[in-house]
């Protein structure tokens, strides 16, 4: 038996919604208030949720990706950020070894904590290969993450040679990739497994890029004015 026919349907009642329900509520000055407690170091949820006169988490999100000018403040004070709690572990750290020194060690592996150079070297290769440490540190003939971050934090030329690697691994894991790579059967389809291969080695090396014991150096100055209604320029946020 035939089908009857089917007719396209119509949308009777155009969707009404009320104006401005979604317009940016983003103001200069509240965005640059926000941004200096940040770099003084609180959190973002702390200043959304502790201030009522503040907008809520998701809406200072908003606000980042919908004008580049905030964005472009709450890196700013994020890096601020960091510098400083990177600077003040510094110093903590610094205090301890001190402290170290002064006092007479006691312990059954005092001076013989396991760190050798091999044993660096190896976990050093292993990671500029894309391999994470907590992968690396699940093996038993490793010591433990926290082993090697008290290693990092005790031995300078470890550190340093743990910086280099991190720097160079997205340059590292790109030429391994493409060295793995098998020949499509068309020619034409270079180009787009090209592509494809340099943009995942990318996001695997920001995913193991070095964020806990990056160099403690602040970013440069920022300064940021905003116009008034007489012609004259407010500075609303200057960086340190």
């Amino acid at each position: 038996m035939p089908r009857p026919p089917r007719f396209p349907s119509r949308r009777t009642l155009a969707l009404q919604r009320a104006p401005g329900i979604y317009a940016s509520t983003y103001d200069p000055l509240l965005g640059a208030a926000i941004c200096r407690r940040i770099a003084a170091g609180e959190s973002i949820r702390s200043i959304c949720r502790d201030d009522p006169a503040m907008p809520t988490g998701k809406t200072v999100w908003n606000w980042a990706r919908a004008h580049p000018e905030f964005a472009a403040m709450k890196a700013h004070a994020l890096s601020v950020a960091r510098a400083r709690s990177l600077a003040a572990q510094a110093k903590r750290d610094a205090a301890r070894r001190r402290g170290m020194k002064r006092r007479k060690r006691v312990a059954w592996n005092a001076g013989r904590d396991g760190c050798s150079d091999a044993l660096v070297v190896e976990i050093c290769e292993r990671l500029v290969m894309g391999e994470a440490l907590t992968a690396i540190c699940r093996d038993p003939l490793m010591p433990s993450v926290g082993t090697v971050y008290n290693w990092l934090r005790r031995y300078p030329r470890f550190l340093d040679g743990y910086r280099q690697m991190k720097a160079g691994l997205a340059e590292t894991l790109i030429e391994l990739r493409c060295d793995e790579l098998i020949p499509p059967a068309r020619e034409r389809d270079w180009g787009p497994l090209f592509r494809r291969t340099i943009r995942a080695a990318e996001r695997d090396a920001a995913r193991l890029s070095l964020k806990r014991l990056a160099p403690a150096q602040g970013p440069t100055a920022m300064v940021v004015r905003v116009e008034e209604p007489d012609g004259s320029t407010q500075v609303i946020y200057g960086g340190a």
